[in-house]
Parts: structure tokens; C-alpha cells; sequence
């Protein structure tokens, strides 16, 4: 059984954006900063030179966010727009680097979330009929997970059944729970995993590096698609399998800015990690 998300060509008339997203400090490229209008499926990713192309319906009348992890969100009004912008700055946010340790009690592995290769449900992202994908990237799909303990993150690992992209990029996203949704994005670093091509099967990303924790307290994880790139413009999409089961646990949205959805399944997806 397939579900997913596939964006069709917009039968109305699209005002086409392209610019670039800068770093306010260094005048640098920002790479894969995302851009999205609040409450709306509209939104895009930036490239790896900062560089968008964001498809909005014809007179925007409506407020653009752009946001990117270890920067400030940046907030551009419907004016800004139509009188002609199109670079934005982002300010970097000052990072507090700390020592993190769970070492004054014994520690144990364990794994947070689900490690089934298989499911009930081929859960897609793809589209159809265009040339590029740029208006897909930004779709987030995720769990909310509940450590019983302290625990120190070691890796992360995502399941994808099919994979039809020469390349595939995504972004590790960690959330707070709010109200059954995610809330506040806990990561201040870029996390990100990376595909060869047509590669299926688990996708790890080592997290020792980033010294990551989890308090007994429910979290969400989610991965974003920042970028694909596909040789064919047909045919062109990846899955991962879901279980269904009775608690609300699997978040979804289009892009950044989107409202999230919330289903009854759990998508194969997972931390290696050490507990108290």
C-alpha cells in the first residue's frame, strides 16, 4: 500500500523567486536554508550556494520565514517582496559549546524508536512531471520518541525501502513535544545524511561527534529533505516503511513553515544510543 506526498504543477499563476540566502556576518553563502510561508504548503531549500527557486502564486501577499540551524530566523513582510527582494541575511546565533557527559552512573546500548525494516505502509516523497524538485524539498517526516532515561545519542538511522535519486540529501531534525506536535528545534548544529546512488537499505549518520543527550522526556525526530537529483525527470521518488498502530506518533509536513500532520503509524526510524 502506498501514501506519501507528491506535488503537482500549480494550475494558477506562480510567481517564480530566485535569490540567495547569506550569512548577515560573513556575507557567505548560507547552504540549505529553508524558506516557507507560515500555515501554507509553499516552501523550498536553499542549494549548497545559499541559491533558491521558490514558486509563489502571482502578487504574494503573504510573510516569508527563513530559518537555518545555528542562525536566526529571518521574518521578510509581503512589501519586502514585491518591491524586489530577493537576498536575504540570516545572523548567526552564538553557540554555547558544553561538555556533555552521562558517565557518573553506569550506562548501558539501547535503541530508541523502530528498527523494522518492513511495515504496512511504503510512506513516499517524490513528484512528477517537472524538471527540477526543488519545490518538494523541506517535506519533514518523523516519530515522537520517549527515552525512559538520560541517555547520550551515538547514531541515527533511517530505513528507506525504494530510492529512484542519483542523490539524496536530508537534514537530522530534534523537536519538542507541544501540545501532541513538535514545538521548539532543540539541535543547534547541522546534522545531516547523505545517499549514493539508488541507495536503499538503513542510512546512519555518526552522532558521537555533536555530543547530543536526551533528557526522560518525550522528543521528536524528524528528517528533512534538503536535496535530490535525478538524471530522468520521470518516475522520480523514495519511501520509507511505516507500521500502523493505535498511538499518534508519525509527524509529516510540506516544508519548514507548513502545518504538521499527525497519523496513527511509526515510520522505521531510529538512535543507537547509551542509557543510565
Amino acid at each position: 500500500m502506498l501514501f506519501g506526498f507528491f506535488a503537482l504543477a500549480a494550475q494558477a499563476q506562480i510567481l517564480p523567486l530566485e535569490g540567495r540566502v547569506l550569512n548577515a556576518r560573513t556575507g557567505q553563502p548560507v547552504p540549505f536554508a529553508t524558506l516557507g510561508v507560515p500555515r501554507r504548503g509553499l516552501g523550498t531549500v536553499a542549494d549548497e550556494q545559499g541559491r533558491y527557486l521558490l514558486r509563489l502564486p502571482a502578487g504574494p501577499a503573504d510573510t516569508l520565514i527563513i530559518t537555518s540551524v545555528g542562525f536566526s530566523r529571518e521574518v521578510v513582510l509581503p512589501a519586502a517582496l514585491a518591491a524586489g527582494q530577493r537576498e536575504f541575511q540570516l545572523m548567526p546565533q552564538e553557540q554555547l559549546i558544553s561538555n556533555v557527559t552521562i558517565a557518573h552512573r553506569p550506562v548501558h546500548p539501547a535503541v530508541l524508536g523502530r528498527t523494522q525494516e518492513k511495515g504496512d505502509v511504503r510512506w513516499m516523497a517524490g513528484s512528477s512531471g517537472k524538471e527540477t524538485v526543488d519545490d518538494e524539498w523541506g517535506w519533514e517526516l518523523g516519530a515522537v520518541l520517549m527515552p525512559k532515561s538520560h541517555a547520550l545519542l551515538e547514531e541515527f538511522h533511517v530505513f528507506l525501502l525504494d530510492n529512484q535519486y542519483e542523490h539524496l540529501r536530508f537534514r537530522l531534525n530534534l523537536y519538542t513535544l507541544e501540545q501532541g506536535r513538535p514545538g521548539k528545534p532543540l539541535l543547534s548544529q547541522d546534522i545531516q545524511l547523505t545517499t549514493a546512488a539508488k541507495q536503499k537499505g538503513w542510512l546512519t549518520v555518526d552522532l558521537r561527534p555533536y555530543n547530543l543527550t536526551l533528557e526522560a522526556q518525550p522528543v521528536v525526530a524528524t528528517i528533512q529533505w534538503l536535496q535530490s537529483e535525478k538524471t530522468k525527470p520521470a518516475n522520480k521518488y523514495f519511501s520509507i516503511p511505516v507500521k500502523r498502530q493505535p498511538k499518534q506518533v508519525m509527524v509529516e509536513r510540506e516544508n519548514s513553515q507548513a502545518l504538521w500532520t499527525i497519523h496513527p503509524m511509526q515510520p522505521s526510524l531510529y538512535f543507537s544510543l547509551l542509557t543510565e
